[in-house]
């Protein structure tokens, strides 16, 4: 495998986690996709411990590592938001002030992440977030199974 191969193919990864970002949010606009993945890895990252992030980035596709680690500075590192309403303004300001249900897009990128991520981190992960970040992410879920049991 050439390194270009090498290149493309993670390319490819990080597309596959964009569209089903997309089709969990029921849209089909990448740019958007794009700003959910980036805010609300961000906003999570800047929720959890530096081992925390490094488990999770362990786990994650080369692209994806990158934009998770973007402009992060782990010597400034403090738990940031702990409300939900905290977390959310994070994640909208990534729009740049597009109308969208920000909660949708949080709750497609959550859904993704634990479709990808094992169950045993993602419950890691879950344990050491503030109380109101972690009930988002058990909706974000609790949406997804009342929603694929709606469609089948």
């Amino acid at each position: 495998m050439t390194q270009t191969d090498i290149f493309a193919k993670h390319t490819q990864k990080a597309k596959e986690w964009l569209n089903q970002i997309e089709e969990r949010a029921g849209s089909d606009d990448s740019k958007k996709s794009f700003a959910a993945l980036r805010a609300t890895l961000h906003r999570l990252r800047d929720n959890l411990p530096i081992e925390t992030v490094l488990h999770l980035n362990a786990q994650l596709p080369l692209i994806i590592k990158g934009i998770l680690v973007e402009n992060w500075h782990p010597s400034e590192c403090l738990i940031k938001d702990k409300k939900f309403e905290v977390f959310l303004d994070g994640v909208e300001e990534e729009f740049h002030n597009v109308d969208v249900d920000v909660e949708i897009w949080i709750y497609a990128v959550l859904q993704v992440l634990s479709s990808h991520i094992s169950q045993g981190e993602i419950e890691k992960i879950r344990a050491v977030l503030p109380r109101e970040i972690r009930e988002l992410w058990e909706a974000a879920l609790l949406f997804e199974n009342e929603y694929t049991s709606a469609i089948t």
